[in-house]
């Protein structure tokens, strides 16, 4: 079994690092494919000078230009360009935001666990480090029935995935960068939707849910990266659009796993109570979230006869902005759990 690594690239400043944490692996991947979203093609520049390409001549590398309408967007044009030849693909791919770090043993401990089951997915922990690449800490609620299992790989059905995630309110799991697929999932991203309704401003956290569906997911407990923070984010800034998608897209999932009896009418309803009230907390003063907030509002208090008016809403909400990233930030907002309740 062999990985493919997709680079959804746009931050130029980065591309050392990389480039060095790749060249350090200790199972390396078979095909490296950068989709170079950058203004000015920096990227395709970058890569094809000698000086670049005779360092990195041990990895099979190429570059292409992206599509340069939005992050996400950049994500979707490299599964499609994995997909394109079914008879050449590897078994695996890996999406590795180009400002994230993968630490040697990645690989080598991601295809063990693919190795050990047909994991439609493993996930393994990351720090969270400045911007400078020092690790700093772990912000993601790991809940303690997987924190304080002895075993440092588990399997994880669905419906635990979905009541500890999107049931509790939180995502614990991180993005894109910590998590290895197999090759069949590349359609599935290609889709951010669950039973027919959108998780736009989750990607990740809907892509590990949507994987569970066709399996149980792998979790390796060992910290195996980091993911780079800066104050240019989206999640620096709380009013941006690409939060409140994320928050509502909570609700979504929500009601998504409990038609599919993923989660019960309980914890459906407690979740749903819980977002509409966090969204109100924050930003029922926004002109963008008037109607959204209203709706919360009624959400709040039962959730089951307004679900419908919810997704009405959503698609709306959700189709207007298409849930693109702003260009100056590859990463998929992803906030971990909700604070100040």
């Amino acid at each position: 079994m062999q990985f493919t690594t997709l680079v959804p690239a746009y931050k130029p400043k980065y591309l050392m690092d990389l480039l060095t944490c790749l060249r350090h692996q200790t199972v390396k991947p078979a095909k490296v494919i950068f989709s170079d979203d950058s203004p000015d093609q920096a990227f395709v520049a970058m890569l094809t000078t000698e000086s670049v390409s005779s360092l990195v001549a041990d990895l099979n590398i190429s570059v292409v230009a992206g599509p340069r309408t939005g992050g996400y967007n950049n994500f979707r044009h490299l599964l499609n360009l994995y997909n394109s030849d079914i008879n050449q693909r590897t078994e695996l791919f890996h999406l590795l935001l180009d400002d994230d770090v993968i630490y040697p043993s990645f690989y080598e401990r991601h295809l063990e666990a693919h190795q050990c089951a047909k994991l439609p997915c493993v996930i393994s922990r990351r720090w969270s480090a400045s911007e400078s690449g020092h690790p700093l800490r772990d912000d993601l609620p790991v809940p303690s029935i997987v924190s304080n299992n002895i075993n440092r790989m588990l399997s994880i059905e669905a419906e635990t995935l979905f009541a500890q995630t999107v049931g509790s309110c939180k995502n614990w799991l991180g993005e894109f960068s910590n998590a290895t697929f197999r090759a069949e999932m590349a359609t599935e991203l290609d889709d951010a939707s669950i039973a027919g309704i959108s998780f736009h401003g989750l990607e990740d956290l809907g892509g590990f849910l949507k994987a569970s569906m066709h399996g149980p997911i792998g979790y390796i407990q060992d910290y195996l990266g980091y993911f780079r923070t800066s104050a240019q984010q989206n999640s620096a800034n709380p009013m941006g659009r690409p939060l409140k998608l994320a928050f509502l897209a909570y609700i979504s999932l929500t009601i998504a796993g409990r038609r599919l009896n993923y989660l019960s009418q309980a914890q459906s309803a407690e979740a749903i109570k819980l977002t509409s009230l966090f969204i109100l907390q924050h930003y029922q003063a926004e002109d963008d979230m008037r109607d959204m907030c209203e709706l919360m509002k009624l959400m709040s208090v039962n959730a089951s006869e307004t679900e419908d008016d919810f997704l009405r809403l959503w698609q709306i909400y959700s189709s207007s902005s298409h849930s693109l990233l702003k260009k100056n930030d590859q990463k998929i907002c992803q906030p971990s759990e909700f604070q100040g309740q």
